[in-house]
């Protein structure tokens, strides 16, 4: 029986212009945008769930009608978690026709890619590069980052610090990544603004080639007195052995960490883990201090049957969220037209968070994250927190 029968005109008549919008749309050739990312390797683990965001917010779009008319339709080629196969798998996405293209959330992964679409004019966005070089200033005019930046997060994490009473700090930075090395870099000078130059008591850094870091340790464990918190600058794999390691040795200090430690993929790695802090983009254990990320968090759940690996998920759908509002703004999918739309955006809201561009800066660095902690081997959310000042910016 067809619920049309009992309808009023009006409403009759706007449910079928919606469908034919949406098979007006459906028509059209499509809005291709191609994702060149790790679909294998280790990467992988931090691609594959904000595409997964991607494919959420382009089922939604295309079910509304599209934009400007036309379906949204994403092409994958894989990085293959290796540098130099970025620029194979972004020359491949482009020759499938895409008009613009995701790309690994990491300068360094993500770069070769980024720079193949720029050279071709074409729009490049890591969903989650946090290094500031990913933009114009490292990649090139058409390269955009909806990450919040790692300046940011060592800010965040450095007065995060100074709010629990923690005067000393100790910073340990695994080398292998550009984004390890600006969370260090920001906490170490954030820290010292809130605290004296004296209250970073020491440094040291580690490659994800050390299988040990008992020197380290040795030297942390030298210390008299021991400092209030370390700071642990690190990705996995080469982060949860450190924790264990640190931990296996009696320091029980509090140990703060960037995003690159989201997730609770690899916390049995680490039994019973506790006094471990981290800053994110959002909780995806459904206790985010914001309603619509628990609903979409939700909404994950239900469709792939867990809870995303990490927060750099809602960058994904983010993505989608603001090729819409840009191409609707500009009336057009051409890059020149796109950019000019981002560099116009003022605390847009988008799910990840209020995001702003212009034409200098094309990542995100006011803009707040949520702290999140482990304790007895269970994350909660502990706030949000919004920097106050971040140092050099």
């Amino acid at each position: 029986m067809s619920l049309l029968r009992f309808a009023s005109p009006l409403l009759s008549a706007g449910i079928l212009a919606l469908s034919a919008s949406m098979a007006l749309a459906q028509d059209k050739k499509p809005i291709v945008i191609g994702a060149a990312i790790a679909r294998t390797g280790f990467i992988a683990a931090y691609d594959a769930d904000p595409a997964r965001a991607a494919e959420m917010a382009v089922k939604e779009i295309n079910a509304a009608g599209g934009v400007l008319g036309r379906p949204l339709k994403i092409v994958y080629a894989d990085t293959k978690s290796e540098i130099p196969q970025g620029a194979i798998a972004a020359t491949e996405v482009l020759d499938q026709g895409a008009d613009l293209i995701i790309v690994t959330g990491d300068f360094d992964f993500g770069g070769t890619a980024a720079r193949t679409a720029n050279a071709q004019g074409k729009i490049a966005i890591a969903p989650f590069a946090a290094d500031p070089k990913f933009g114009v200033e490292g990649i090139g005019p058409f390269a955009f980052s909806f990450s919040t930046a790692s300046d940011t997060v060592g800010t965040v994490l450095a007065e995060f610090a100074a709010s629990k009473g923690w005067k000393t700090a100790y910073a340990l930075t695994q080398t292998n990544i550009q984004y390890d090395l600006s969370v260090s870099r920001a906490f170490q000078a954030r820290f010292k603004e809130l605290n004296g130059n004296a209250a970073l008591v020491g440094t040291d850094t580690f490659s994800m080639d050390d299988a040990t870091i008992a020197t380290h340790i040795t030297r942390i464990k030298a210390l008299n007195p021991q400092p209030d918190v370390l700071l642990l600058s690190t990705f996995t794999p080469a982060g949860p052995g450190a924790l264990r390691q640190l931990r296996a040795a009696g320091l029980q200090m509090p140990i703060l960490s960037g995003e690159d430690m989201d997730g609770d993929y690899w916390l049995k790695s680490v039994p019973n883990l506790s006094n471990f802090y981290f800053a994110a983009m959002g909780s995806i254990f459904g206790d985010d201090p914001r309603p619509d990320v628990n609903k979409f968090i939700a909404d994950f759940k239900a469709l792939h049957g867990n809870h995303p690996s990490t927060a750099h998920t809602l960058t994904g759908y983010s993505v989608v969220q603001a090729i819409k509002i840009a191409a609707e703004r500009a009336g057009s999918i051409n890059s020149d037209a796109i950019k000019a739309a981002f560099e116009k955006f003022k605390d847009e809201k988008l799910l990840v968070g209020p995001t702003s561009f212009d034409a200098k800066t094309h990542i995100n660095f006011m803009r707040p994250m949520v702290v999140m902690q482990v304790q007895d081997g269970k994350h909660s959310a502990v706030s949000l927190h919004t920097p106050q000042k971040i140092p050099g910016r």
